[in-house]
């Protein structure tokens, strides 16, 4: 992936030096091209001659010498570190061949040519003085050879380019360059990549001189480029070696997890102590998890996988679409009940696993096709974004009303699951938290989603209440993303605190895109538990209701139709987000209606999409390094990039063929990297909320060597996440994502009814008669879940001071 190179960047980068050009009329096509990025040009004159065009506004001198056998007395001189005619190039760019071929009789042309480029290599593995400070040579040109005249098609033939180019990349692989020094073969590939762009067949017109040109200014330039986040050009850079962190990551997965598997069976507890873990299921999930984000890493912060650029194309992106219809579509299946063929409910988890699975695919094809650009797609995805926000304000709040449960052991799970996988890869692709704006987004609104119902929750029977206390944080935060000053206020807090700068701008239009959507789910979760409380709906075989029900059904398609309609006459991107977050729940209601209208849809899913929901939150993470690449600027190449060059040709099969096996591999990393993380978000949880029962209150040492009793069922439903089919047996309680375990809500109360208090424990730890009131202190603020966790966000602040 290139970079484009601009008039005031080439002046940069170039130091206002000297550009030179050494060769025939091909090279004097890339040298009109160069000059052509800085200033304009006028090419009126003779044609086998020196040209010189110096730029008195960016300070550059650029230079061509007409030399077609490349061995005039000057260009030896130069490759003899002797030039006396100017300043040493910042940048040399020479080449023959088809002069050689042409001119010369095919007894003397290869060994003359031989003679000729050889001078070049030895110019650059001379240690004597540096004939400039990046030379480039090119290859022998490609012709487009149905469009050469009869004399030249006679004379420069396929095979004298083949058998030349061969030499040079035999001779490339065995230099030992003093300087920076390349063969520019994807010169050629540039122009074989097109059809008639050359008059004459021989000499390419700007769309494919501008981009040798900018290999040219990339080859030279792309070191001088910044090596962090967002890395977006990859073509002739090296990429950061790991910081301290991020070997610590490595250590972590590579090392120390895989040898906890030979120390777990030791009989020695100290050596167990060494594990990180004496779970087997915890260190296999810790191993899985640790696989996947190094996967990420090789892909998208080192040169072992390619990368390309992803250039927006409509029939790849209805093929895509089609194809994920298609997906969809074969794998439907009917979902029953434990207790037989009855109606699962309204927005049942199978139905939710489904509607995340479609979306999330959505996204990816519009990731991956840089749909972006594209009004009428940007503002139709807009609009899957505010459903997944949907589903946070509808499924948190139905969880807070139903279950009534805020402790801190809830807000971990939440927390922990939604930013466990985003925690370490910022670290360990050194990126911002925000860059994953996804998770930051639904991390925050439920921490908002969770104020709004702890506060004052006594009175959350009361409906009018929970409506004042919607209608009050919608008014906060609202304020808190719109009113100027805020944001920086907390961001520039941040920064001096912690060393986190993120960008205020872009935040504010993240949540200012989205800022109503989630209270919009609250209410809707309000609407509908009432409706159930107060069985509304009771009386639903009535004609009357039948009646009311179409209607309903029929306002949300005309509503439905009504969004499409509106989105698509926009006339830009800017002017639709206007006006987005006042008509995002139109489109999310309507398909809610649309898809519960009748018991056949509430029971019928597809088994594809409500795969993919069940780790979406993986895909939409793991998306920015093992599919796309180049931090979700470009795309990443899995298979040999030769292939895709060589099967470009015929229909960009390449193309297609590391289309496949990318997904295929990212789509099975996602599947295991996201049971690796429930399982791992089990283990942290369990270690912040771990409490000491009384008789093992004073033996911390118990704790560390048997570990605390990793209990699957505290893991509660996270909008976004993994989920699977449950037992249904509880139907007020919608769940979204991941419930692990399959215990009837009877057990699970009765486990959550054991669980102690705070206050219960401060009076466990006060019955205590052995222990001082210091130890007892310190016992009380380390159990704690709180205390536990500010401590980590402290050491959080002093290891990015570090960073």
């Amino acid at each position: 992936m290139m970079h484009t190179y601009k008039a005031d960047e080439i002046a940069t980068c170039l130091n206002h030096s000297r550009i030179l050009y050494v060769g025939d009329s091909i090279m004097r096509e890339q040298f009109y091209s160069m000059n052509r990025l800085t200033h304009p040009l006028d090419i009126k004159g003779p044609l086998h001659v020196d040209r010189k065009y110096i730029s008195e506004e960016y300070g550059l001198v650029y230079e061509f010498w007409w030399d077609p056998y490349i061995n005039s007395t000057r260009t030896i001189d130069l490759l003899k570190g002797q030039d006396k005619t100017g300043d040493k190039p910042s940048l040399l760019v020479i080449g023959s061949g088809i002069w050689y071929e042409r001119r010369l009789p095919d007894a003397i042309f290869l060994d003359e040519w031989k003679s000729a480029v050889d001078r070049v290599f030895d110019g650059v593995e001379s240690s004597s003085s540096a004939i400039a400070d990046t030379v480039m040579l090119s290859p022998v040109e490609i012709p487009q050879f149905n469009r050469l005249n009869a004399d030249r098609q006679r004379l420069i033939t396929l095979d004298k380019t083949t058998i030349m180019n061969n030499y040079l990349h035999q001779r490339e692989q065995s230099l030992q360059p003093k300087l920076p020094f390349a063969v520019a073969f994807a010169w050629n590939a540039i122009a074989a990549s097109t059809v008639n762009i050359t008059l004459d067949g021989l000499h390419y017109l700007s769309p494919v001189t501008t981009p040798q040109a900018q290999i040219a200014l990339n080859f030279r330039c792309n070191h001088q480029l910044p090596k962090h986040y967002p890395i977006s050009t990859t073509c002739c850079i090296a990429y950061p070696s790991p910081r301290w962190y991020q070997s610590i990551f490595f250590l972590l997965f590579l090392i120390w997890a895989p040898l906890g598997f030979f120390f777990i069976d030791n009989t020695k507890s100290w050596i167990r102590k060494l594990c990180p873990s004496q779970d087997i299921k915890q260190l296999t999930a810790l191993f899985i998890f640790g696989l996947g984000v190094i996967y990420m890493y090789l892909g998208d912060r080192t040169q072992l996988f390619s990368k390309i650029h992803k250039d927006f194309d409509a029939t790849t992106f209805t093929i895509q679409m089609v194809s994920v219809a298609f997906l969809g579509v074969v794998s439907v299946v009917r979902q029953r009940d434990d207790d037989g063929d009855v109606d699962l409910g309204f927005l049942n988890r199978g139905q939710t696993d489904e509607w995340k699975g479609w979306m999330q695919l959505i996204i990816l094809v519009y990731h991956f096709t840089g749909a972006s650009g594209t009004a009428g797609i940007y503002n139709a995805v807009r609009s899957l974004v505010a459903a997944y926000l949907f589903q946070t304000g509808y499924g948190h709040f139905f969880f807070f009303y139903k279950k009534k449960d805020f402790g801190m052991g809830r807000v971990l799970n939440v927390m922990v699951r939604m930013n466990l996988l985003t925690f370490v890869l910022m670290y360990l692709m050194n990126t911002d938290y925000l860059s994953y704006y996804f998770t930051p987004l639904v991390s925050m609104w439920f921490l908002v989603i969770w104020l709004t119902m702890y506060v004052g929750h006594a009175y959350n029977a009361r409906t009018w209440f929970v409506l004042i206390k919607i209608a009050v944080m919608c008014c906060i935060t609202t304020a808190m993303i719109h009113l100027p000053g805020v944001l920086e206020t907390c961001f520039d807090l941040l920064a001096t605190v912690a060393n986190i700068h993120w960008q205020a701008g872009e935040w504010r239009f993240r949540l200012g895109l989205d800022a109503y959507i989630v209270y919009i789910g609250m209410l809707f979760a309000l609407m509908t538990i009432k409706v159930k409380e107060h069985r509304i709906l009771q009386e639903r075989d009535t004609s009357s209701f039948a009646l009311l029900k179409w209607i309903t059904v029929g306002v949300a398609a005309v509503s439905m139709a009504w969004y499409f309609w509106f989105e698509l006459n926009q006339p830009s991107k800017q002017v639709y987000n206007g006006k987005h977050p006042y008509i995002s729940w139109i489109p999310v209601v309507a398909f809610i209606l649309l898809r519960n209208a009748t018991r056949f849809l509430r029971n019928t899913n597809s088994g594809f999409f409500m795969w993919i929901g069940k780790c979406s939150l993986e895909t939409f993470i793991g998306q920015f390094h093992m599919w796309l690449a180049a931090d979700t600027k470009g795309l990443l190449v899995v298979i040999p990039s030769s292939w895709i060059h060589r099967l470009g040709g015929q229909g960009d099969w390449g193309w297609w063929l590391n289309f496949f096996v990318s997904s295929i591999l990212f789509l099975f990393v996602c599947h295991y990297l996201s049971q690796a993380t429930g399982t791992l978000t089990g283990w942290i949880c369990q270690w912040f909320t771990y409490t000491p029962t009384p008789s093992s209150a004073t033996s911390r040492s118990a704790m560390m060597d048997d570990g605390p009793v990793v209990r699957d069922d505290d893991y509660q439903a996270v909008p976004l996440l993994a989920t699977s089919l449950g037992d249904g047996n509880d139907k007020d309680d919608i769940d979204l994502t991941n419930n692990s375990n399959n215990r009837h809500k009877d057990e699970r109360d009765d486990d959550n009814d054991d669980m102690l208090s705070l206050e219960e424990e401060m009076n466990t730890w006060q019955q205590q008669p052995k222990a001082s009131r210091w130890s007892r202190w310190v016992a009380l603020v380390w159990y704690d879940p709180r205390s536990k966790s500010l401590l980590f966000f402290i050491t959080m602040m002093i290891i990015n001071h570090l960073c």
